[in-house]
């Protein structure tokens, strides 16, 4: 989207977002993975455990299940209808939140942008949500199931470029994961331990528009962008035991192949333009720890993502929702320019350019 004088910003609500209610202790899945492991091998194994947790720096995640029932054998099948349920009531609870939060009514939602990677189901969230919370039958739909991470970012871009040339539509974005689903304890190799220790389950939602009442975030500009040749980069796939995630070994520094084009777009209208609020997805230290170089600001700015890594792991998509949210209960200085970044499998990335929407702040 590249904004005209005349062309209306698109203004994002505080993002409401549902946790579920088993929080799991990064100690209680060290204990798990360990008790899980092959006898002959747990003892050797213990100290490259705990150092790849204590990498991590992530203390604790929910779940919609124990994770005792996570972490028992089953089928892919027993797994999906374990969580897809529970994905699809934490995004309808979030939905229903939001709507309420910018003091609309269900039926005056016009779009819902759906996104969910982990619970594969036909039909969709959007399609649940539409009958539990009796939203229009004539609402239009843009439903996703591949984003993975880059979902929350991704789905801010397409709002704000609907709004942009309808201003008179509201858009619902709703973001939810069980990524608990990829807990696999038959997965003991580095890569198994780490995707068992990263992630967490949440969704996320919020209200797109042309209004300012009740806003957060103004967004004037959107990006996308696929890095080439790195369709292996992060791959999800199903076994007949559930769900399998995996990556490549350089996929951690894979934000450094965006900054390059991340950057010419930034400033593309401005050579000087430069963030001063930041919402970044926190994919893991390495991922946070290059984003800050690569946009050479202060740590400060970073640490809403930190915080949200720490306290909830990897959420995903939710990841970047779970992030504006933090930012705006700390109440930016109104008109900051703000930079809106996701990245996930593909490698693609997208982001929104625009300022933070605070009027009793200056």
């Amino acid at each position: 989207m590249r904004r005209s004088e005349s062309a209306p910003v698109a203004y994002v609500t505080r993002p409401s977002v549902e946790i579920p209610g088993y929080e799991i202790s990064t100690a209680d899945i060290v204990d798990d993975i360990l008790r899980t492991m092959p006898e002959d091998t747990r003892a050797p194994s213990a100290a490259v455990v705990k150092r790849l947790a204590s990498n991590l720096q992530i203390d604790t995640r929910s779940f919609v299940a124990p994770l005792k029932a996570l972490s028992r054998p089953s089928t892919i099948t027993e797994r999906n209808n374990l969580a897809q349920p529970l994905m699809a009531r934490m995004g309808t609870d979030a939905a229903q939140t939001a709507i309420k939060a910018a003091g609309l009514t269900n039926t005056d939602i016009d779009v819902i942008i759906t996104s969910h990677s982990t619970t594969p189901a036909t039909p969709g969230l959007d399609v649940h949500i539409i009958n539990e919370l009796q939203l229009r039958p004539d609402i239009r739909r843009m439903p996703a199931t591949q984003l993975g991470c880059v979902g929350g970012a991704h789905a801010l871009s397409w709002a704000a470029e609907l709004v942009d040339a309808k201003p008179e539509l509201r858009i619902l974005i709703v973001i939810s994961e069980a990524l608990s689903t990829v807990y696999r304890s038959d997965k003991n190799d580095p890569a198994g331990i780490i995707y068992r220790l990263l992630f967490g389950d949440g969704a996320a939602a919020c209200i797109v528009s042309s209004q300012p009442q009740g806003a957060c975030l103004e967004i004037t500009r959107t990006w996308q962008h696929v890095v080439p040749g790195t369709t292996d980069s992060n791959t999800l796939h199903t076994e007949p035991t559930g769900l399998h995630f995996t990556s490549e070994k350089w996929a951690p520094d894979g934000i450094t192949h965006l900054m390059p084009p991340l950057w010419t777009w930034l400033r593309q209208d401005d050579k000087n333009w430069t963030p001063e609020v930041v919402i970044a997805h926190p994919g893991g230290p390495r991922i946070l720890e290059d984003t800050l170089k690569g946009l050479n600001c202060t740590p400060q700015l970073l640490a809403h993502s930190w915080e949200s890594l720490r306290t909830r792991g990897n959420l995903g998509g939710v990841a970047i929702l779970d992030i504006l949210a933090r930012t705006a209960d700390a109440t930016p200085r109104h008109h900051s320019p703000t930079l809106l970044l996701g990245i996930g499998p593909g490698l693609a990335g997208a982001a929104t350019q625009g300022q933070w929407h605070n009027p009793t702040n200056h």
